[in-house]
C-alpha cells in the first residue's frame, strides 16, 4: 500500500452516470497502484446506499449533512484528488475547490486532477477547465480519448 499518498476521487453520483465504467475503471486503475481511494463507494452500482452503509447508516436516513461532513471528512485527509468532470455533477465542483484551496485555511494540502472525456467536453464545466497551473498550481486539468490516456494522466499526477 502507497502510505504517504491519500487518495480522494470525486465523480458524477446524482448526476449523469453514463461514464459509471470509466469511473470505475479509474478508481480499481488507482487501487491496483497501491493507493487506497477514500471514496470507492463512487464507483458503486448503487453509490447512495453504500455510502450509507460506509458510514453506519441505511439509505432512507442518510441526511444531506451526513454528506457534506463525511466527504470534508475524507477531503481533509486527502493529499491528492482525482475528479472524473465529463458529465453532470451537482457536487464534484464543490469538491475541487474544496480541496484546491483547504491548504490555505490549514489543511493539509491536496493535488487535484480533473480529467474529461474529449468527446464530452461541452459538457464539462468551463469554470473547472478554465482553472490554469499558473493561477492554481495545485490543479492539473486534462483531456482523454480513451481510458488508457486517463491512466497515463493518472500514473504522471501519482508520481509513479
Amino acid at each position: 500500500m502507497q502510505d504517504s499518498k491519500v487518495v480522494y476521487f470525486a465523480g458524477a453520483i446524482r448526476g449523469d452516470r453514463s461514464l459509471a465504467n470509466v469511473m470505475r475503471e479509474i478508481v480499481e486503475f488507482v487501487q491496483g497502484l497501491g493507493f487506497s481511494v477514500l471514496t470507492e463507494h463512487v464507483i458503486a452500482d448503487d453509490p447512495i446506499a453504500t455510502f450509507a452503509s460506509k458510514i453506519g447508516k441505511e439509505k432512507a436516513d442518510l441526511l444531506a449533512e451526513d454528506v457534506e461532513q463525511q466527504d470534508i471528512a475524507w477531503l481533509d485527509q486527502a493529499t491528492h484528488v482525482i475528479a472524473e468532470i465529463s458529465g453532470a455533477s451537482t457536487g464534484t465542483g464543490r469538491e475541487i475547490e474544496y480541496a484546491r484551496a483547504k491548504g490555505s485555511f490549514g489543511k493539509v494540502s491536496a493535488k487535484v486532477l480533473c480529467l474529461y472525456h474529449t468527446e464530452w467536453e461541452f459538457f464539462a464545466s468551463p469554470m473547472v477547465r478554465g482553472m490554469t497551473s499558473d493561477r492554481y498550481p495545485n490543479v492539473t486539468i486534462r483531456s482523454y480519448a480513451d481510458v488508457m490516456e486517463a491512466k497515463s494522466s493518472i500514473k504522471d499526477f501519482l508520481e509513479v
